[in-house]
């Protein structure tokens, strides 16, 4: 089984990226939150720092582009491809309404011929780069509607008519967000019906989620080589070691790890405020290790200044037991 950090905006940048490999190695690939290029044909500085070759050295890391424009997807395919990476992954899955409204990421998935004819431009366009271009491998990261995961049956039709790498699917459609649990009867249809190699990706928070899942594919007489894991592994660094058959992270892991991720915000990003609210992003998932922590979390979430956080978090990490 090979496992993939699946890539959350704002969260799970290049500094999260490389700390986690160098705590926790084992993710096979990491892939990289969302850049999207427009009509200026230029990324921003921060989606630059991210897929910059320099700042993912030592892991397999996977760019991801999110647009509608088979014109500017291309531009940024070319970009990508000459910074050396061999895979790009197109964003069919963003559910973030922001996002959706605008008919990207899994805003797309209900507008079926302009999804198709957006993913015809790319590949043409891709046919006729250039013999001496180096080659390059598209994936598609999606969810199974927009309304709808009954929007699924359709969706796999249209994928089936392209050539990817792998097809990584989150069964939930735009509108539900993260909310109720993840229709793996949806998946199914999928891992039927797709001629493209399918990946999972949904509510994987234990090792169990993830036997599960293989047992259920199993039965439908494919094998799940690949997993994709968020949240799970947000709330747990050591999730994919564990899947592994090793063990689950300590408190004194945990601690080092966080103190390596503090220190590294400090150093790159501007300012106490930004850093602290980054840290309570992870802690937001983290927390859930400590089932007793409550009131060492609540004053995580409450402190202003470096001080009050540092403390709170020395507190829960020397008082309770992560389970």
């Amino acid at each position: 089984m090979q496992y993939y950090f699946a890539p959350l905006e704002g969260i799970t940048g290049y500094v999260y990226r490389t700390t986690h490999h160098a705590f926790f190695p084992g993710v096979d690939r990491y892939y990289i939150p969302f850049a999207a290029p427009n009509y200026t044909k230029h990324f921003k500085n921060k989606e630059k720092q991210d897929m910059d070759p320099a700042n993912n050295a030592g892991l397999h890391a996977v760019p991801q582009i999110l647009s509608n424009k088979a014109d500017e997807t291309l531009w940024a395919i070319e970009e990508m491809a000459d910074r050396g990476y061999e895979e790009i992954n197109l964003n069919l899955g963003c559910p973030m309404p922001t996002v959706a409204k605008k008919k990207k990421g899994s805003g797309l998935l209900k507008y079926t011929d302009e999804l198709d004819a957006y993913l015809s431009g790319v590949f043409e366009g891709l046919s006729k780069r250039d013999a001496s271009s180096p080659d390059v491998k598209i994936s598609i990261k999606t969810r199974l509607g927009t309304d709808t995961t009954e929007e699924a049956e359709g969706l796999v039709r249209i994928y089936n008519r392209y050539p990817l790498s792998e097809l990584i699917v989150h069964p939930r459609s735009q509108k539900d967000l993260y909310r109720g649990k993840a229709d793996r009867e949806a998946f199914l249809l999928v891992l039927r019906e797709s001629t493209n190699p399918v990946v999972y990706n949904g509510d994987l928070q234990t090792p169990q989620d993830v036997e599960e899942i293989a047992e259920i594919c199993a039965r439908e007489g494919r094998n799940m080589d690949s997993v994709m894991i968020g949240r799970g592994l947000l709330a747990d660094p050591s999730l994919v070691r564990e899947c592994r058959g090793g063990a689950k992270v300590t408190s004194q892991e945990l601690g080092a790890f966080h103190d390596a991720l503090y220190k590294r915000f400090q150093e790159t990003l501007p300012g106490d405020s930004v850093v602290l609210s980054h840290m309570k992003e992870l802690w937001f998932y983290m927390g859930n290790l400590f089932p007793d922590g409550g009131k060492c979390l609540k004053e995580i979430r409450r402190a202003t200044r470096r001080a009050e956080y540092e403390a709170a978090v020395r507190v829960l990490l020397s008082t309770c037991e992560v389970h």
